[in-house]
């Protein structure tokens, strides 16, 4: 009976890493006109559990554009969590950006979001689900009702391998839907991610990632990848 899981899980870490190569490696080659960029995202997050159920976190994020080369944008996210019961949690997020333009000024961006979360785990692999909701506008105008905005719903599905030591292999996969003041709702782009968190003990946990965004509302659709490396350390 053992012997079984255990082929179980090598099966399955085998069919995560092909279903990741198989999804990026025809993009690559079949839209390699329309390759836009290498991005590197890279953060900190500090998070306290309190009464249990609740827990607040703070984060700072720089992303890198231009193969790497110069900065893209950063912020800064204050978010809090309930967790409701074993399987779901709803969370909140306020998130200040500032985004840098092609004359190397910079803008400001505030947005809010909220989250259902799901947490499903089963012998070996555990599937975690995120509906979001997200409302981003220019300056301070994201809570007037007439500034101009953009507004997303995402779906995020997470499977992760929970039956290693410290490290737990990933995979995840995104897409977005925008909503403007004044254009019908679309699917913007999907995102797909493959990685692995490693904790290896009381000092935090480190989640390094490779993936790609693709656009979806265009003929000629631009394609991001992205290196990702957080850390997060919670008390």
């Amino acid at each position: 009976m053992g012997r079984r899981k255990i082929c179980n899980r090598q099966e399955f870490s085998g069919l995560l890493i092909i279903l990741f190569l198989s999804a990026i490696t025809p993009v690559a080659s079949q839209e390699s006109k329309a390759i836009n960029d290498l991005q590197l995202w890279s953060g900190i997050k500090v998070e306290k559990t309190f009464a249990k159920d609740w827990t607040v976190s703070l984060e700072q994020e720089l992303r890198l554009k231009h193969n790497i080369s110069e900065i893209n944008n950063y912020f800064t996210e204050l978010g809090i969590r309930y967790k409701i019961n074993r399987n779901f949690a709803l969370e909140g997020d306020l998130r200040f950006t500032r985004d840098k333009k092609k004359d190397n000024s910079y803008e400001n961006y505030l947005r809010y979001n909220f989250d259902l979360r799901y947490k499903g785990r089963l012998d070996f692999l555990t599937i975690y689900y995120r509906m979001r909701y997200q409302k981003e506008a220019e300056g301070m105008d994201v809570f007037e009702m007439n500034a101009l905005y953009v507004k997303h719903f995402r779906n995020r599905i997470t499977l992760s391998i929970n039956s290693l030591k410290k490290i737990e292999p990933y995979v995840r996969a995104e897409i977005f839907q925008v909503f403007t003041p004044h254009y019908r709702s679309q699917f913007e782009y999907y995102r797909i991610i493959a990685g692995i968190r490693y904790e290896p003990g009381n000092i935090g946990e480190f989640d390094l990632g490779w993936g790609f965004n693709r656009e979806l509302s265009s003929s000629q659709p631009a394609m991001i990848y992205m290196f990702k490396i957080n850390y997060t350390y919670k008390f």
